[in-house]
């Protein structure tokens, strides 16, 4: 009983990884970089010097 206790809780535990690893691969990946502030000042002063010319 011993035996075959443990293989279907090995089943189980592989039918669970393969669920996560499933879940995984299907999710959105989200950007790597996010910037989610805005321009600094000095940001914006420079690509609007670099844009004139």
């Amino acid at each position: 009983m011993g035996v075959k206790l443990g293989s279907i809780v090995m089943v189980l535990m592989v039918f669970f990884i393969a669920k996560i690893s499933f879940e995984t691969a299907m999710a959105e990946k989200a950007p790597e970089h996010v910037n989610e502030r805005s321009p600094a000042s000095i940001d914006q002063s420079y690509n609007d010097h670099m844009n004139r010319h």
